[in-house]
């Protein structure tokens, strides 16, 4: 379960990005529920009547009903622990979820008219991803028992669990067939994430990716004759999706884009796949053809759209919506008083302080499209840099503040472009057609290093002179992101090794073999001591993902924080003396700072929204984040009559 935290998280981080300012046909849609508090995780029941979800709206996440027409939503579970990841049985009496109710995470069902639940499992171990058979008879799931995550399946009523995988790696997110004969799943059992499928009634499983990349989220085609997956192929490790016959034979690429697109499902009648994407700058759901061509995009308003579901009759989509606001916030070490920088209606986020402490740059969508903008670090009026119809992203100051660097779609690929902090002209760092995406500077400000694709299609860490030259490539493994200047060295992660795992690695920024820091557990984001001797990163090591301190010269990792859930982003202060980081240990990421040395956590933000993004200001006296509030409902568009245009891209207003 833990595998792919770090892609949750960047999916969660999604949901708070931006608007764009064309708004689609307002007679095409219904809002299903309202309300406070975040509904996800839809289902829609086999006859399209109703909709199952998850709803935190009473405090923690518990399983709802709504009718799909609108109307009052019906809670189903009161738990201590909360519940999450609902799936219906075939007839609609019934849903299966998962909740740790009894003290470990196990599967329960409900009546969906509403009753008592009754517990399907009882072990110590930790089960997820309930699917109901298609014949109602038995619930395929993941298991730890045993160490690492395997394919199960138990009687729909209750009974003796059947183990289907056995090895000595994780199996997950199991998925059946149409047919109910078959199940595919996710393994990292060939040394790095593929897809595989395995007979329901158990036996040799079968694989059907063997991609370098990882591959993940299978999900059938309504014929049972192919799988469309998501991997993690795009430039700098971004997901695209692609399908696989299920007989065997060659996968090939659906949608492919520099920013990542989440798979969601096929249309019941197979000629489409929905998916999520922020590829204009927000959260959108599109469309592709299953068979290959241009996508089309589904929604295009203010809000983010995600957890996307077909109706039964694939005349209506489903999905959760976000019209939530991000501002930028300061927050002092001392005290914890927090004050917000950026107010109004539209969405702010990658705040970065200059070197001199005086002026923040971030991105907007204020004016209708993903922007540079420039601040005073106190607060006041914001400038535009370089504004563009382009997709800008990224914004770095360089060390001595002169110029900030980003990233832009405006040549046609992914790029570096630089930009005088005082405004003017912008320039183009990186010309090749490949996609980069922007890191760190190095200390004295003349190289930059960076991911690029354009070796071998897959990401890997290059560096160019700040004021132009020939492009270095400092490795070919492949797989690699978040390179970090690390005094003479570039600290990077990779999911290269043969385990499939992300680790935290450093290669000579002059050139030079790579070497290997962390061998055993998922690990990434990476951030650098002041001097230059220390790595501060996630782990994956203990019950949730902690932070964890090494040294780029010798010695094991030593364990920073320790919590239930996820500690990520960190942060070493402009002094070497704390780190900050953001926890969802109290269920919403929230911003924390602890001595470097070990020691214990003081929580600096304490809100109902996220906050994320901390970044110190050069004095190490503040922090500026970034804070998103709001809330998810659901909402249903009619998009037959949309997907019969396979020309159009978006849809027109009325």
């Amino acid at each position: 379960m833990k595998r792919y935290a770090c892609k949750a998280l960047l999916a969660a981080l999604l949901l708070i990005s931006i608007a764009c300012a064309k708004k689609e046909a307002p007679s095409t849609r219904t809002q299903v529920t309202s309300g406070p508090g975040n509904d996800f995780s839809l289902k829609y029941s086999s006859d399209g009547t109703r909709i199952a979800f998850v709803s935190d709206r009473t405090g923690q996440n518990e399983i709802w009903v709504a009718p799909a027409a609108g109307g009052e939503a019906t809670q189903l579970t009161k738990t201590k622990n909360g519940a999450f990841g609902p799936s219906w049985s075939r007839d609609g009496a019934r849903i299966v979820y998962v909740s740790n109710e009894a003290g470990s995470f196990d599967l329960w069902t409900v009546p969906s008219s509403g009753g008592e639940p009754t517990q399907i499992t009882s072990d110590p171990a930790s089960e997820s991803s309930p699917e109901w058979s298609p014949d109602g008879a038995g619930i395929v799931y993941e298991s730890s028992k045993g160490g690492n995550s395997n394919v199960w399946v138990v009687p729909a009523n209750g009974g003796e669990p059947k183990q289907l995988t056995t090895e000595a790696a994780d199996d997950d997110t199991p998925q059946w067939s149409p047919d109910g004969r078959r199940i595919a799943f996710r393994s990292n059992r060939s040394g790095n994430s593929d897809i595989w499928v395995i007979a329901a009634e158990g036996g040799e499983a079968a694989q059907l990716t063997t991609h370098a990349s990882d591959e993940f989220t299978p999900k059938w085609s309504p014929d049972g004759s192919q799988i469309a997956f998501g991997t993690d192929q795009g430039v700098g490790g971004n997901w695209d999706i692609w399908v696989i016959p299920t007989a065997g034979g060659e996968a090939k690429a659906v949608v492919t884009h520099p920013n990542d697109d989440f798979l969601a499902e096929w249309s019941p009648d197979g000629k489409w796949i929905i998916f999520s994407s922020q590829r204009e700058g927000k959260t959108d759901v599109w469309a592709a053809p299953a068979a290959g061509g241009t996508p089309i995009r589904i929604t295009n308003d203010d809000a983010n759209e995600f957890s996307v579901v077909w109706s039964p009759d694939g005349k209506n989509l489903a999905f959760s919506y976000n019209a939530s606001k991000t501002h930028l916030w300061k927050v002092s070490i001392e005290g914890g008083t927090s004050a917000q920088i950026t107010t109004g209606d539209k969405s702010e986020f990658n705040p970065e302080i200059s070197p001199d402490g005086s002026k923040i740059v971030f991105i907007s969508d204020r004016s209708g499209n993903s922007d540079l903008w420039v601040m005073p670090a106190q607060g006041g009026e914001a400038t535009p840099l370089a504004a563009d119809q382009a997709f800008d992203t990224g914004p770095q100051w360089l060390p001595n503040g002169t110029e900030i660097a980003f990233i832009s779609e405006r040549s046609g690929s992914t790029d570096i472009w630089l930009v005088p902090a005082a405004g003017g002209s912008a320039r183009q760092l990186t010309t090749d057609p490949a996609d980069e995406i922007l890191s760190d500077w190095s200390p004295d400000g003349k190289t930059i290093a960076y991911i690029s694709t354009r070796a071998y299609g897959a990401g890997d860490v290059w560096t160019t002179p700040t004021a132009g030259g020939n492009p270095k490539q400092l490795t070919t493994q492949g797989g690699c992101f978040n390179p970090i200047w690390c005094g003479t060295f570039i600290v990077y992660s990779s999911s290269s090794t043969p385990d499939g795992k992300s680790h935290i690695w450093l290669v000579p920024a002059m050139g030079g073999t790579p070497k290997q820091l962390t061998l055993t557990h998922q690990d990434g984001g990476p951030d650098c001591s002041p001097d230059g001797k220390y790595i501060v990163y996630s782990s994956d090591a203990g019950e949730g993902s902690d932070l964890y301190v090494i040294s780029i010269e010798v010695g094991a990792p030593g364990q920073l924080t320790n919590a239930p859930r996820s500690d990520f982003a960190a942060q070493w202060s402009p002094d070497g003396s704390m780190i900050a980081f953001v926890s969802n240990r109290d269920g919403n990421n929230e911003i924390y700072v602890i001595p470097a040395v070990g020691g214990s956590e003081t929580r600096l933000t304490n809100t109902t929204g996220d906050e994320f993004a901390p970044h110190w200001f050069p004095d190490g006296k503040s922090l500026v984040y970034a804070l998103n509030e709001g809330d998810s409902d659901i909402h249903i568009m009619k998009v037959e009559s949309v997907l019969a245009k396979m020309g159009k891209k978006e849809i027109a207003a009325n």
